[in-house]
């Protein structure tokens, strides 16, 4: 990792952003550009200001001796400033802090954070928790697409000495019974689950085995509880500190269920996220 990018707009916990993204980098000897969006109509004095903070807040890391760091205050539309900013350093990674929910219509359209996640070319990490070391646990859910490769593999680069655990949730039909005379409405029941569960402990070895840099991961044990439930039982086993989410996948039925539930991780993550897009 030779260059990270990290975004911040200076509101309730952006601070975990940069002192994430400022461990990263000192870690992997990287550089760091710190971007930061204004509106459009911002006077010269508020962008003076806002770099004023920026280099008050990078002073105070403890990393910041060892690090070269480049600042920008944009003004704009803010993702598309954080991806040019972005490109123009060449990130390997774009940090950012968790999206400020703005009531009702804010949870019916696309936030800030979900439209910069979805255009991203590279790894975005949403930082949410506060810095204290490196990340330990991670947590992946995967199914088997090229997008969760590239995320498991991202993981595995920035956090090359934790454990990750794949999980992988196995989409079972269900059927229409014939209900006994004088029910009231329909009854439905899974499908016997044992062909698909079959079927995906084969998809995952060749997912395995086709994606060298996930060398050495146990493959996962399908289980047909529904995605959103087993990531949480999965936590409530063995909390992770990192849950990393493939951000494009295949499609079909089951992986728009994916795409659904990554955007229900950024709007409320149960700890720090990493979403990449499929390599290539």
């Amino acid at each position: 990792m030779d260059s990270i990018c990290v975004a911040t707009d200076l509101h309730g916990d952006a601070d975990r952003a940069l002192a994430r993204a400022a461990r990263l980098a000192q870690r992997h000897g990287a550089r760091l550009c710190v971007v930061s969006v204004l509106p459009g109509t911002a006077q010269d004095a508020e962008i003076s200001a806002r770099e004023a903070t920026l280099k008050a807040m990078i002073s105070q890391r403890p990393e910041y001796p060892s690090l070269t760091v480049e600042i920008v205050v944009a003004c704009g539309d803010p993702v598309s400033e954080v991806h040019h900013a972005a490109t123009r350093c060449d990130a390997d990674l774009v940090v950012v802090g968790p999206h400020h929910q703005g009531g009702l219509l804010d949870s019916m359209r696309l936030t800030t954070l979900e439209k910069l996640v979805q255009a991203a070319p590279r790894p975005v990490l949403l930082v949410t928790a506060p810095v204290e070391a490196e990340y330990r646990e991670v947590l992946a859910p995967v199914d088997f697409s090229e997008a969760c490769a590239a995320a498991v593999t991202a993981a595995r680069a920035l956090a090359p000495t934790a454990e990750i655990r794949l999980l992988h949730a196995v989409g079972v039909p269900y059927q229409t019974v014939v209900a006994a005379p004088g029910a009231v409405g329909e009854i439905t029941q899974m499908v016997d689950p044992k062909p698909f569960v079959d079927d995906a402990v084969t998809q995952a070895q060749d997912w395995l085995a086709a994606n060298p840099a996930l060398r050495g991961l146990s493959a996962p044990e399908p289980d047909t509880v529904a995605l959103p439930r087993l990531v949480e039982l999965a936590m409530a086993a063995q909390p992770a500190d990192l849950i990393c989410l493939g951000g494009h996948t295949k499609q079909g039925i089951l992986d728009r269920m994916l795409g659904s539930f990554t955007a229900d991780m950024i709007r409320k993550p149960p700890c720090d996220l990493l979403i990449a897009p499929a390599a290539g």
